[in-house]
C-alpha cells in the first residue's frame, strides 16, 4: 500500500512539473499570464541565472552598461545640482568585464554580469508599453513604486490587465537586479556613502561589412533609461559573496 501512494504522488509531481515546463517555455497565453508569478518564482528562484536551452544567435550589436551616483545625502539629490547635489561621473561596467575577459579563455560568469542584466532588462523593458516605459524611465528617489502601486496587490490586479501586468512584474524584477548590480559595483568605485544610482543601457548597432567604410551609414546609438533609484540594502552574506 505503502509503496503504491509512494508511486502515485511522484507520478502526478513529475506530471505537474512538467506540465508547468510546458507553460513556461511555450508562447504568451492567457493559461500562462494566469500562472504569474508563480511560474517565474518556481523555475528562475532567487538567483535568476539567465540559463538558455538553445544557443544564441551572433551578436548584430554592442552592449553597454552604464551607471553613475549621486554622492550626496538622499534629500540633496532629491533636489538635483540646483541643491547642491554632487554626481560621479558614468562608468561603464561593461567595458571594465571586456577588458577582464580579453583573452582569458576561462574567464567565468562574475565577468558577464553586467551583459547578461543588459540584454534581458532591454527586453523586458521593450516588451512594457510606451507609457510604462516612461514611468521605467522616470526618476523615484523616494521609494514610491515605480508604476506607483505594488505589483503584487489586488489593486494592480484590479488596474491592470494580466498580461500587462505580466511584463511590468518581470521587468521590476529585472531593474531591481540592475539597481542591485549598480550599487554593489558603486560601492566599490565610490564608498559607501551615496545614496542614489542611474543606469542606462547602450546598443551600438555594428556597421554593415559592405558599409564599413562609409562614414554616413554608421548606424546611431538606441538607449533604455532607467532613472534615479535609491541604493538597495545588502545583508552581510550578501556583500560578502560579491566580495
Amino acid at each position: 500500500m505503502f509503496p503504491g501512494i509512494v508511486l502515485i504522488v511522484g507520478a502526478l509531481i513529475v506530471c505537474g512539473h512538467l506540465l508547468a515546463t510546458a507553460a513556461f517555455t511555450g508562447p504568451q497565453t492567457p493559461l500562462k499570464s494566469s500562472l504569474q508569478p508563480a511560474l517565474n518564482k518556481y523555475f528562475l528562484g532567487p538567483l535568476d541565472q539567465g540559463w538558455s536551452l538553445f544557443a544564441p544567435g551572433p551578436y548584430s550589436q554592442d552592449e553597454q552598461f552604464l551607471i553613475r551616483a549621486c554622492l550626496s545625502s538622499a534629500e540633496v539629490c532629491a533636489g538635483g545640482e540646483s541643491a547642491g547635489a554632487e554626481f560621479s561621473d558614468w562608468h561603464n561596467m561593461t567595458a571594465e568585464e571586456q577588458e577582464a575577459i580579453l583573452y582569458n579563455i576561462f574567464a567565468n560568469r562574475e565577468t558577464r554580469q553586467s551583459k547578461a542584466v543588459h540584454g534581458r532588462l532591454w527586453s523586458a523593458n521593450t516588451a512594457m508599453n510606451e507609457e510604462n516605459q516612461e514611468r521605467a524611465s522616470g526618476n523615484h528617489v523616494d521609494g514610491t513604486p515605480v508604476f506607483g502601486v505594488d505589483l503584487y496587490s489586488d489593486e494592480a490586479t484590479e488596474a491592470f490587465p494580466a498580461g500587462e501586468l505580466n511584463q511590468m512584474r518581470t521587468y521590476q524584477r529585472l531593474e531591481n537586479a540592475a539597481v542591485g548590480l549598480a550599487t554593489l559595483r558603486g560601492q566599490e568605485l565610490w564608498g559607501e556613502d551615496f545614496s542614489m544610482v542611474e543606469v542606462r543601457l547602450r546598443r551600438d548597432p555594428i556597421t554593415p561589412f559592405a558599409s564599413r567604410f562609409d562614414e554616413e551609414s554608421e548606424p546611431s546609438s538606441q538607449w533604455v533609461k532607467v532613472g534615479w533609484r535609491p541604493v538597495q540594502q545588502f545583508d552581510e552574506e550578501v556583500l560578502a559573496a560579491w566580495r
